[in-house]
Parts: structure tokens; sequence; C-alpha cells
């Protein structure tokens, strides 16, 4: 039926109506007023010809110019709207949007008044404004709200570009547009354990969240009081104590009560000794909203990450101070890192490993070199050639060896930063908690079992490795296969048995990463669709 027919029908059914009113009773109400006709593409051609991408900020500019595509390919039909307001599509849509929450973002931010239906003009509005904070939403839950390198500048993970007219048609076409515009979320196991854990943690803060433990002494095995019956009920809470709840008023600090403590240390990257002091007693006072903002960045960042194509692939979370090598979504081999200190911290990215070095030469960088080695040069003569470098034309070079700083193996993955991952003559670091001392390149702990993992496809044994370095001589092992590698950065995540992780922000990048996505959410629509 087409607009004026329905406009002729509803005018002669008020009419009718109103006649059996009036001659039932002269007092009767006056019928309803008429409902507009879906707004004309005239409308919407007004609303869509009034958008102006070049006033656009950097991030809304190619959203409002796949909008202008959309409605113009489909020479400006309305998409969510008809003459009664929402489509039942519109109506999914807008209840996608309210989800926002679930996922680590802020509903507020993709808020949709719905329309007026006897306003055609407001029809159209809200036909492309709904259309606009759909791909806004689609955008910030698929690729990130934030933008990587304008919050951290050692951050080189490229940005995907979002087809957005495309996702629209797809969200038009849909039998269900709710569930096609939530299916733009990551669907790696670790972001959706992430949001699952999200959803944990904002039930216990409904219920209040979690206790405190009182200051006092360090607490240890056989000590009892009411500070450990306390301890003991804050790790059944976080679910590191397990067993029957029988025993939960138990003030004395057992061997159950001891694996709890090590489980709830493991967890937070803490020194595992069982002792509850200063460093294990703020960590367990953290509140449960700190908790839940660590999780709403780790997801945040979960989306930053591209898709890995391939059935290896290497994974470095620089927070969790470890590395892993994955095949086919499964864990074959872990190993502790060293990475940058906090003057040289070790940047985010994904590349491509190519090249395994042994013998590695290290060309000493040349900030490194002006501003530690010229200055020992100068006053100890002899500096270069005890530590085994030379002059290289005009740079350093630290030659192969059990000395280099390089280690006997380096992990060649060439970036614009100039960090691999390497072996490292300085293996005691390795035992610190805390293993942030590197200039920024990935001290591994496990090279050689690294590299005969990685290597053995193409034939090579650990003992011809060995044989191989012990000649001393520089070698460059090309990969037949180049591995993909992710270096990340994440203060919450589940490990891959499934366990809820947490780790201090040695970077300070969290907080960082927490304001750009407050002012993010505050962007307001372009002026046409406010």
């Amino acid at each position: 039926m087409g607009p004026a027919a329905l406009i002729c029908r509803v005018s002669a059914a008020a009419l009718l109506a109103a006649s059996l009113v009036r001659s039932a009773s002269p007092q009767a109400a006056t019928p309803p007023p008429r409902l507009a006709p879906e707004p004309p593409a005239a409308s919407i051609e007004a609303v869509v010809r009034a958008l102006d991408p070049s006033a656009a900020d950097g991030h809304d500019r190619p959203l409002l110019l796949a909008v202008i595509r959309f409605y113009t390919d489909q020479r400006f039909t309305p998409a969510w709207t008809d003459a009664r307001g929402l489509t039942a599509a519109g109506v999914r849509l807008t209840q996608a949007l309210a989800t926002a929450n679930d996922e680590g973002l802020d509903a507020r931010a993709y808020a949709f008044q719905p329309p007026d239906p006897r306003d055609t003009t407001a029809l159209a509005r809200a036909d492309v404004r709904l259309s606009f904070i759909a791909l806004r939403f689609a955008e910030d839950l698929g690729v990130g709200l934030t933008v990587p390198g304008a919050i951290h500048r050692d951050h080189a993970v490229v940005r995907p570009r979002l087809r957005g007219d495309s996702v629209l048609r797809a969200l038009r076409d849909a039998a269900d547009a709710r569930r096609a515009l939530l299916a733009a979320a990551p669907a790696t196991p670790g972001y959706v354990r992430l949001r699952e854990t999200l959803h944990h943690l904002r039930a216990l803060e409904q219920r209040g969240g979690w206790d405190t433990l009182p200051a006092g002494p360090t607490l240890r095995l056989g000590m009892s009081g009411a500070r450990v019956a306390q301890l003991r009920r804050l790790l059944r809470q976080r679910g590191d104590l397990e067993g029957p709840h029988d025993g939960d008023s138990t003030a004395t600090f057992d061997a159950a009560l001891a694996v709890a403590v090590a489980r709830f240390q493991e967890r937070h990257g803490l020194t595992v000794d069982t002792l509850v002091g200063r460093a294990t007693g703020a960590a367990l006072n953290v509140p449960v909203r700190d908790r839940l903002e660590q999780v709403r960045l780790g997801m945040e960042r979960t989306r930053w990450i591209p898709p890995v194509t391939g059935n290896r692939w290497i994974t470095v979370n620089l927070a969790d101070y470890r590395a892993f090598v994955i095949d086919d979504d499964q864990p074959v081999f872990a190993t502790r890192v060293v990475i940058g200190d906090r003057k040289h911290k070790t940047p985010m990215f994904v590349d491509t490993l190519t090249t395994i070095v042994l013998n590695p030469a290290w060309n000493v960088p040349p900030s490194i070199a002006a501003k530690e080695i010229l200055p020992k040069l100068r006053r100890e003569p002899d500096y270069l050639e005890r530590n085994h470098m030379i002059w290289v034309g005009r740079e350093i070079q630290q030659v192969p060896g059990p000395w280099n700083a390089l280690g006997q193996i380096a992990f060649m993955f060439p970036n614009r930063f100039n960090v691999y991952m390497h072996d490292t003559p300085a293996k005691a670091l390795f035992a610190f908690p805390d293993r942030a001392h590197s200039h920024g390149c990935i001290r591994v702990e496990r090279p050689h079992d690294l590299a005969e993992l990685l290597l053995g496809a193409d034939g090579w044994t650990r003992a011809r490795l060995d044989s191989v370095i012990a000649t001393g001589h520089r070698t460059a092992v090309p990969l037949t296969t180049p591995v993909p590698v992710r270096i990340t950065y994440a203060t919450a995540f589940l490990d891959l048995g499934g366990t809820l992780q947490f780790r201090p922000d040695v970077y300070g990048r969290d907080a960082l990463l927490a304001r750009a996505l407050a002012r993010e959410h505050q962007r307001p629509l372009p002026a046409p669709l406010r």
C-alpha cells in the first residue's frame, strides 16, 4: 500500500469512528491525530545532504561518508522507520545499542531517542541518526573506541578501516539486526572470557563488592586471630580458597589457607611465598571497581589486535612479563621475559618473525653509545676491549660470544622501533617478580628451547643449534614459514587455563587509556543529527 492510500484509509476510518461516536454521545472525544506516512525520500535526502564530513573529527569523518553512501545508494529510502515510528528492525537495533555496558562501553554514548511518528522531519532525522550511532557502535565494538597510536606513541598497531556502508546494508538486511550488530565484537576466547568476567565482577559490585583486610603485621602459616579469619573470608570471596565452607570461621592460618594465599599471589603477579605482607595486603584491598576498570581496559586493548593468520603465532604480554607460542589456539611453549624499564618502555605492535640469528653481534644504538658507552670510554680507554666491542665505521659493535648483550640467539622481526626478542647473559633478572630492566628489547629466559621449537619444522635439532653456536660465528637462519608476533599489554586477562589474572600497571598505560575512553565517550553527534 502506498503512502497516499494509507493516508486515505486512515482518514476514512477516523471519520467513520467519529460519526458513530457522535450518534451515541454528543459529548464524545475528538479522534486521535493522524499518523504521518513514512519519511519520504526528500526528507531523508535533506538530512543526508546537510551532513558535512569535512567538519567532523577524524574519528567520525569516515562514518559520515559511509552514511551518505548508504542512503544515496538506496535512493534515500528509510532503513529503520515507517509511519508508526521505529520498525521491528529499528527496535532490535536500539536494543543492541543498549547492551553497550555489557561490552565494557558506555551505553549513554549510544543513546537513541525514539522519534515522534507524527513528525515526518523528525522521522527522517531519527532514521539517519540511528544509522550513524549504529556505525559508531560497530566500529567501537569491533576495532576499538580509541586509536592506539593517539594514546601511546609507542604503539604501532594499524587500526583497520570499517566498511561502514557495507555494515549498514548488512544490518538492514539481517533477520536480526541486534544479533548482527553484536557480532562485530571480537570472537577470540580472550575477549569472550573478559566479557564474562566483567559481568561476574559487576554482579559482585552490586552485592557490595568484597571485604578488605585491616592493617597489621605480616600474616603467615601457624598464626591465628581475627585478621586470619578475615583473610579466609576474603580469599573465599575471590575464589582462591576452595573446599567446604565449614571452616570459614577458623581463625588459624593453616595449610589450606597458605595454598589459597599462594594462588592469590600467583594470580596477581606477586612473589609466591604465602606471606601476607604489605604487597599482598595492598592487592587484597584493591576495590572491585578498580578491577572492573582493568577488565574494561583489557577488552578495549583486545579490540586493537588484528586477527592472526596461520596456525602458529607468538604473543608477549608486557605487563605479565611472559611470552607464549600458540599452535591452533593451544599454548605449546611459555617463557618468562624481561622488558624495557620505565625510561625505555617496550612498545606495543604486531609484526612477523622471519629470521633467527645464532651468535648475533650487537650494534649499539647511537643513543646508548652517546649516553652510556662514550662517557665510560673517556674515563676508561680500554672499556671497548674489556667488553668485546669494536668500532665499525662510526658505530660501536659488540662481537658475538657469551658476553654479548643479545646472548647467543636473537629472534628478528624488523620494525621501526628496532625492538626484538633475544637471549641475555643477565640470567638472574628472570627470578624477579618485576622484570622491567632492559633498554626496550625483550629478553627471553628460554631462548634455546624457543629456537628449537620454531626451527624444528626446518630440520633443526637442539644438537645442530648447539653445534652452530659453538663455532662462535654469526649465522642467520630464515624461517621457512614466518611467524606472526603480537606484543601486547594487559593488566587484566584470563590465562590459558581460564584463571583470572591481574598485574600491576608497570608502565602507567591504564590511566592514559581510561582518560582517552572517557573523552571518546563524550563525543557529540554531528550537528545535523543532534
